[in-house]
């Protein structure tokens, strides 16, 4: 058994696999203690071709699914915003509008935290006022959304689709620590 990290008892760990559209096999796995201590999570178990999805976001797609795996990379060039993967990175089915709604709610925070600052008020207040455009129809927004593992999905016919480059994946984040106890460079891994 494993002790819980709150109070030292053992823990209940529950797994079990799930077949979800869009992601393929998911692990799920729930920890509990007796002591309240509750930890989920969700890991998608299958690896597809890297891929990147590019679709311009306006009043008429606002709902088009966006599904995001942990290992997921938002751009939206014309807001300078970059929403990457780390290690408590999780994944989430949304919509366009959504993808907008979770970066205007981060900004309005970062906003709030730079208060003092006139320069960083008055970009986020630039990035907010083009969110607000394109959901009211005046502009256009570009999302590029790239996984390295091919779990993530932009579900609409306007989506152009592509398959990354070994190069380009290479500079994406993953979420997951890794590391090599090979002792081989990363050329020769490329080799095997």
């Amino acid at each position: 058994m494993i002790p819980c990290p709150s109070c030292g008892r053992d823990i209940d760990i529950v797994t079990v696999t799930y077949d979800v559209p869009y992601f393929g096999t998911v692990l799920l796995t729930s920890i509990s203690c007796e002591c309240g201590f509750k930890h989920a999570d969700s890991i998608v178990t299958s690896i597809k071709e890297p891929v990147r999805f590019r679709v311009k976001i306006n009043r008429n797609n606002l709902f088009t699914k966006v599904i995001r795996s942990t290992s997921g990379t938002i751009r939206i060039p014309e807001l300078g915003v970059d929403i990457e993967p780390g290690p408590a990175s999780q994944a989430f089915i949304t919509n366009l509008e959504g993808v907008l709604m979770r970066i205007k709610d981060i900004v309005k925070m970062a906003r709030s935290w730079n208060a003092e600052d006139k320069e960083k008020v008055a970009r986020c207040d630039e990035i907010i006022k083009k969110i607000r455009n394109t959901i009211e129809g005046d502009e256009e927004l570009t999302l590029i959304l790239e996984d390295p593992f091919g779990n993530s999905l932009v579900l609409s016919e306007d989506a152009v689709k592509e398959i990354i480059s070994s190069e380009e994946v290479r500079k994406l984040k993953t979420g997951m620590t890794v590391m090599d106890i090979s002792g081989m460079s990363e050329e020769e891994l490329l080799e095997l």
